[in-house]
């Protein structure tokens, strides 16, 4: 993600960069080091989270140019971003897809960008968010147990137990949306056209096949 979006900013002029979803913070630290010249927002629904990221921006040198905020986006406020990057959070973003991809635009100034790696549509995906309905519904202390053991066996080695008991939710969480022919016309129709598009590799089983796509600002939302 972060080679994608340093590949279609301005790396060598001041940008104002918005990371919705941004965990603790991991991609926004990598972009600040990448981006020299730009300031970063970092916004998160989980405090947890935001305050892993705080803790972990006093041990980087770029501190001064990042901020990090426990947000909900389709509430959060700011001016126009030349940069918004969505790493696997836009599908899970409840309420209707519309008001987002206008939320997505408002945000954006003319000419900026949005980086989204986001769940598509597919078998695959569409198998997967079945699952993850039935899970919901017969969710309880074994089953979330079952899922972190699943998870130390898969992702011990590179995640702490924190940050997978961190994520057992998510294995109850279906997508809202995906990413396809429907949601691109959403997209197009508030303003941001799509002009380039990546595969992004699956690290995980448990895990929803994503795509990267990056949509441009291109006028006043219709």
């Amino acid at each position: 993600m972060r080679d994608i979006v340093v590949a279609h900013v301005a790396v060598d002029r001041p940008l104002r960069l918005l990371d919705v979803g941004c965990g603790t913070g991991s991609l926004v630290f990598r972009l600040a080091d990448a981006l020299p010249h730009a300031s970063l927002v970092g916004i998160d629904v989980s405090r947890a989270n935001v305050d892993a990221a705080r803790r972990e921006q006093a041990r980087h040198g770029s501190a001064m140019r990042v901020a990090f905020e426990a947000a909900d986006y389709l509430r959060y406020a700011a001016p126009p971003f030349d940069a918004i990057v969505a790493d696997g959070v836009l599908h899970l973003v409840p309420g209707d897809a519309r008001a987002l991809a206008r939320k997505l635009a408002d945000d954006l100034r003319p000419g900026g960008v949005l980086v989204c790696s986001m769940a598509y549509e597919g078998a695959y995906n569409a198998a997967f968010a079945i699952v993850r309905r039935l899970l919901r519904r017969i969710r309880a202390p074994w089953l979330d147990r079952a899922i972190l053991q699943a998870g130390r066996m898969l992702h011990g080695r590179e995640m702490s137990d924190e940050r997978l008991r961190e994520r057992v939710g998510y294995m109850y969480l279906p997508p809202t949306r995906l990413m396809g022919r429907r949601l691109l016309g959403e997209f197009e129709a508030a303003g941001l056209r799509a002009t380039a598009e990546y595969p992004m590799k699956s690290t995980s089983l448990s895990q929803l096949r994503h795509r990267v796509t990056v949509f441009t600002r291109i006028g006043a939302a219709a």
